[in-house]
Order: C-alpha cells, then structure tokens, then sequence
C-alpha cells in the first residue's frame, strides 16, 4: 500500500507541476507539446490530434508567460525535482537529509537539455536507424537514473551500491514506453470518445502513474538486487553448483 501510494503520490505532482513546466517549456522551444510524447510513445495521429486539443499553439502558451508565470513556472519545475529527490532519500532511508533544492534546479536544468538533445537529434536517427536508436537509448537511460539518484541525493550513497538501482530503472523505464507505445493511442481515444477531454486528461495520468511506478519500484529491485547479492555471475555460481 505505501509502494503504491508513493507512486500516486508522485504522479499527482508530475501532472500538476511537470507537465505544465514541459509545456511551457516546448512552448518556449516553438514546438507543440504533443510533440515530445508523439516521438517517445509513438502516438498515431488520431491520438495526438485528441491530446493537442489541450493546449493551446506554442506561439499563444509563450506568449502568455509573464511576470509571475516565471516564477510559477519555475517553482513548477523545482517541485517535479524535488519530489523526485524526497522519494529517492526515503527510499534509500535518508529521512533526516535536509532538502537540496539547488540540487534540484541544477538537475531541471540538465534535465530540459537532455530533453531538449533527444527531441532534436533522436526523430532523425529513430526514422533512419532504429537499432542503433535503441542502442544508444538503453546505455544512456542506465548514465541518466545512475546519475539523478546520484546527485539528487548528494553523493551520500556510495555509487556503485547505485549501479543495480539505474540498470532496474531503466529496464522498467524501456518496458514502459514499449507497452505504452502499443497502448497508448487505443486508450487516448477511447477515453476522448467515452469522456471527453477529461478523458484524455485520465489517459496522461495513468502514463505518469506508471512513470511512478517505475522510478520507485527501479529503486527498491536495485536495492532488493544488491543487498541479497543477486548477480549473473552467482545465479551461474548456483546453476553450477546445483547440476
């Protein structure tokens, strides 16, 4: 029950504070926000035309973003981060650590480039390299949660405890998007056709459940992985042994 209400927890805060920040953010970018989720899930047409229909065009959202919006778009950003940061020190049992929100806007920072490199560069080599697109994916999501866990959490746990942490993360992240990516468009649709907009609000916040989902159970398989001394090499060890 807690697992789960971590997860819920979590994806409540991605759909409140990250997605506006990466709309604004693609907005300022001059790119739709539907954009990044058409490249990453595969969404068809249909579908994507159903999840633009909630935004408004990149040009009128930038346009819209002054005085305060800075800040709470900001603030918007810092508190996807730091939730992020909060769950990752209480599952690694460091309660008592004091938050670290420069920590956090360093991260966001580094974060939004990331983003900013794989919508740029990743459509052109997905369209014309597919394996070498995953080839390149599967080392960079195990350097991207190996480091966030790792500075998020301001090096206090040792890195190589870390390494089974990012390798399950982002075998479930991978697991993820490819069940989304055969999922995904069915279910935008026929949530928009039975509910509405409104639906196709239900269908982005199932995916940021299981993203959730995903980092906390990442986590605790790494953790569940080191400490029970879990590894190829002894699972081999014990085949041996056995025959």
């Amino acid at each position: 029950m807690e697992f789960i209400g971590q997860a819920i927890q979590l994806a409540a805060t991605l759909l409140l504070c990250a997605l506006p920040f990466m709309i604004i953010t693609s907005a300022l970018a001059g790119r739709p926000a539907v954009s990044a989720l058409m490249l990453r899930l595969g969404l068809s047409q249909q579908a994507a035309t159903d999840v633009n229909h909630l935004f408004n065009s990149s040009a009128a959202t930038s346009s819209a973003i002054t005085g305060l919006s800075w800040v709470f778009f900001i603030l918007g950003g810092l508190a996807s981060a730091g939730s992020i940061q909060r769950l990752y020190q209480r599952l690694f049992q460091l309660r008592g650590q004091p938050r670290d929100p420069l920590r956090a806007l360093v991260w966001l920072v580094l974060l939004v480039g990331w983003a900013a490199l794989g919508t740029s560069a990743g459509p052109g080599i997905h369209a014309r390299a597919p394996v070498l697109w995953w080839i390149i994916n599967v080392p960079a999501f195990m350097a991207f949660w190996w480091f966030t866990m790792w500075f998020l959490l301001g090096g206090r746990v040792p890195g190589r405890r870390l390494v089974p942490c990012a390798v399950a993360t982002s075998a479930f992240w991978i697991g993820m998007l490819v069940v989304f990516h055969f999922i995904f468009s069915d279910m935008i649709i026929s949530y928009d056709q039975k509910y509405g907009p409104i639906g196709v609000v239900l269908a982005l916040m199932s995916f940021f459940i299981a993203i959730g989902v995903v980092i906390t159970l990442g986590a605790v398989t790494g953790m569940m992985w080191r400490d029970r001394g879990m590894s190829l090499r002894a699972a081999a060890t014990r085949v041996r042994r056995s025959s």
